[in-house]
């Protein structure tokens, strides 16, 4: 997969945070703008109204013909004066489509992790972040096979991939997407089961217009508090745009190192029953 841009200098050191941050994730539908050319007037004035301190988005488009062209990324983080990071998951003609981060401060370094399945190619985007006056954290972005039933065992091991990935990170982390699937659905087990990565928010809420339930997530590790989550029923896609605003723990150092801990001693079972 290619397409990625790149911006700012690989660290992976964690400082304790001095502020509450505001995440926002969106898919963006970006193949609307083929319809209306003020398309993404619309998803800007969604950033600029949240003023987030970091953003998934999910199905944005760079230099493709559904886009007109437009590179996505880059008007978006013109408009907001947000430092993008994008992740090709398809190539369409001389363009890409995949996820992107736009964050108030710094990418310090990121990954495109390609997920299984067969019908529909799909991948996630890792990031470090430090964010203006705030922390430096691990954020990732992805978007999971749709299809329902019948995409639901690819969904099943892309959920297992991912968070084999969350349980390696050895920084505070928040997970954001379109998971295509409600928090009850089996398949999301490996991701949302027990308090690996809580979802924040209420999971009966729709984010979906047309679907009327939620798909679209903010997970973030015990590391964080959060303080309030909301599910913003606006702009012109057909998912609602969600928010959450996160702190960290006086304790995160603490829950950090025992989550690790846990990661170590299921791997080490792993490898026994194997």
């Amino acid at each position: 997969m290619s397409g990625i841009l790149r911006r700012g200098r690989s660290s992976f050191r964690s400082v304790r945070s001095t502020r509450p941050i505001t995440v926002l994730t969106y898919n963006i539908q970006g193949y609307g703008a083929l319809v209306s050319r003020r398309y993404l007037d619309g998803i800007a004035r969604v950033i600029d109204e949240v003023q987030p301190d970091v953003v998934g988005l999910q199905e944005v488009h760079r230099g493709t013909w559904p886009a007109r062209f437009e590179d996505q990324v880059e008007e978006l983080a013109r408009r907001s004066g947000l430092e993008p990071w994008f992740g090709s998951t398809v190539s369409l003609g001389t363009g890409h489509h995949g996820n992107a981060v736009l964050v108030r401060g710094r990418v310090l370094g990121g990954e495109l992790i390609g997920l299984p399945g067969k019908m529909e190619r799909r991948s996630m985007l890792a990031c470090h972040l430090q964010v203006d006056g705030g922390s430096r954290f691990d954020f990732f972005v992805t978007h999971l096979a749709a299809w329902g039933r019948l995409a639901r065992a690819a969904r099943s091991r892309q959920a297992e991939l991912i968070a084999r990935r969350l349980a390696r990170s050895r920084s505070p982390y928040v997970l954001v997407g379109d998971f295509n699937a409600p928090p009850d659905a089996p398949e999301l087990g490996p991701v949302l089961a027990g308090d690996r990565s809580p979802l924040c928010g209420a999971p009966d809420e729709p984010t979906h217009r047309l679907m009327r339930q939620r798909i679209d997530y903010i997970c973030a590790c015990p590391s964080w508090q959060t303080v309030e989550s909301r599910v913003l029923r606006k702009g012109p896609s057909d998912h609602f745009p969600v928010t959450a605003t996160l702190r960290l723990r006086r304790d995160h150092a603490v829950l950090r190192q025992r989550r690790l801990a846990a990661a170590g001693d299921e791997m080490v079972a792993l490898r026994q029953a194997v």
